[in-house]
């Protein structure tokens, strides 16, 4: 679904780019790989992901804090959406999602509800898995 949402999100938001990490890395390529690379790009990615499992991770929440990316994670819920209503609901809530991460002066975790498209700030990247 990552390819479908990227291309989707790409034609409605012209403002930025969106990709899909299907078409930049090999499928099973490990997410700490992928999390260093992106962290290398310029501009820094805000990373959206429908993965909230990385963030139980000791480990991957370490990478998160060495890489320092502004981070988007979709709660529990997402993932079990058929296309169009996950579609409909992604379009609904993305100006929410760039408008909250627009604010943020450091990059910070935000957590997007499934049933009411509330974007919530969960704290910085610097203090995750500290706490």
């Amino acid at each position: 679904m990552q390819v479908k949402i990227a291309d989707l999100l790409e034609v409605f938001d012209h403002q930025h780019r969106i990709v899909a990490l299907e078409r930049e890395f090999d499928k099973g390529t490990p997410d700490i790989e992928w999390m260093r690379a992106i962290a290398k790009w310029n501009p820094k990615p805000t990373l959206l992901c429908g993965d909230g499992r990385i963030l139980r991770n000791k480990v991957k929440q370490a990478v998160l804090r060495e890489c320092d990316l502004m981070s988007v994670i979709l709660a529990p819920g997402w993932t079990q959406l058929a296309w169009p209503t996950f579609a409909w609901k992604m379009i609904k809530v993305w100006p929410n999602i760039v408008a909250e991460v627009s604010r943020a002066n450091r990059p910070t975790l935000f957590e997007v509800s499934c049933g009411e498209l509330k974007v919530s700030r969960k704290g910085l990247i610097a203090d995750l898995g500290r706490q």
